[in-house]
């Protein structure tokens, strides 16, 4: 059985997705790939890229979805792209003999086997998810309107039982929430994923999102998910860049950001490094000093595999 995939890009992200599926297959040799490719626009040299890695060089298979944006039309941006919303609609996009798929944004690496996660049972449920970095502040709950036990999951990495959202109509309580509640959506379809969908949700085990704050000394998580959290860190298998400074910017001090050039020298662009920023460098030696003050949120130490 094939593993689904998909991902939400445009032509500014193809080198990027192309590091995240160079990952995922290095480290998932045994497993057969369908990746679905979402987009509003890609270019023709940008699909043959991907093409190229996802069939000739790992022997998988792929498909593109080119969307219009008429299906956003009603959907509010704030921060970030308008497409992440692209991700509320797969039941639209995808075929109907789809009956779940995994969704991964771009500014991931896969570090291990995500057939633990495909596998994970979420019959009776819309979609499994991790933990989001921020889930102990509660202004998310007051905004979203529902209770706070429910906590709150991060849309980069999302398990979708798409037979579950086919059978129960949730594209229409989707875009019902988002014309009902536009100036509520601060984080996009994470807010409206959430909202919707608080109470037919799984949260999945934290090593399948590693996100930015996870490996931070002070953490924003629920109190009672920390010591959870702790348990999985050295288990991590997708490790999601959520912070500004990216692994592919000089100023990132991510600790696994040398795990992320190594699977950029597996693509066309071996050898590329990000454009120094002297501004970053000068300024280094007082970053680690306000950081060991306790001044700035440094990282943990962490050990790899």
């Amino acid at each position: 059985m094939k593993i689904h995939i998909a991902y939400n890009i445009d032509d500014n992200y193809v080198k990027y997705c192309a590091i995240a599926l160079t990952s995922l297959f290095v480290n998932n040799r045994k497993e057969k790939f369908h990746i679905h490719i979402i987009t509003g626009g890609l270019s023709d040299e940008n699909k043959s890229i991907l093409s190229e890695i996802v069939e000739k060089e790992y022997m998988q298979s792929i498909s593109f979805y080119e969307i219009g944006y008429d299906i956003l039309k009603e959907c509010p941006a704030k921060n970030i792209s308008i497409t992440t919303y692209f991700r509320c609609f797969l039941t639209s996009i995808l075929p109907e003999s789809i009956a779940k798929v995994i969704y991964m944004d771009s500014d991931v690496i896969v570090c291990g086997s995500i057939k633990g996660l495909w596998e994970t049972d979420i019959e009776g449920y819309a979609l499994g998810g991790v933990e989001d970095m921020w889930s102990s502040k509660k202004e998310l709950f007051t905004r979203l309107g529902y209770p706070e036990h429910y906590s709150y999951c991060n849309a980069g990495v999302l398990l979708f039982n798409l037979d579950f959202w086919r059978k129960h109509r949730i594209q229409d309580e989707i875009i019902s929430f988002i014309r009902e509640n536009p100036d509520k959506l601060e984080h996009n379809d994470q807010d409206v994923l959430n909202g919707v969908l608080y109470d037919r949700k799984i949260f999945l085990p934290f090593r399948y999102n590693m996100q930015d704050g996870f490996f931070r000394q002070k953490r924003k998580v629920r109190k009672e998910s920390k010591p959870i959290l702790d348990a999985e860190m050295d288990k991590a298998v997708i490790i999601h860049f959520t912070a500004r400074k990216k692994p592919w910017k000089d100023n990132c001090t991510h600790p696994y950001k040398k795990m992320y050039l190594k699977y950029l020298d597996m693509t066309r662009w071996k050898g590329e490094r990000p454009k120094i920023d002297y501004g970053f460098r000068f300024n280094r030696f007082f970053l680690i000093i306000q950081e060991y003050l306790g001044l700035k949120n440094r990282y943990r130490k962490i050990k790899h595999k």
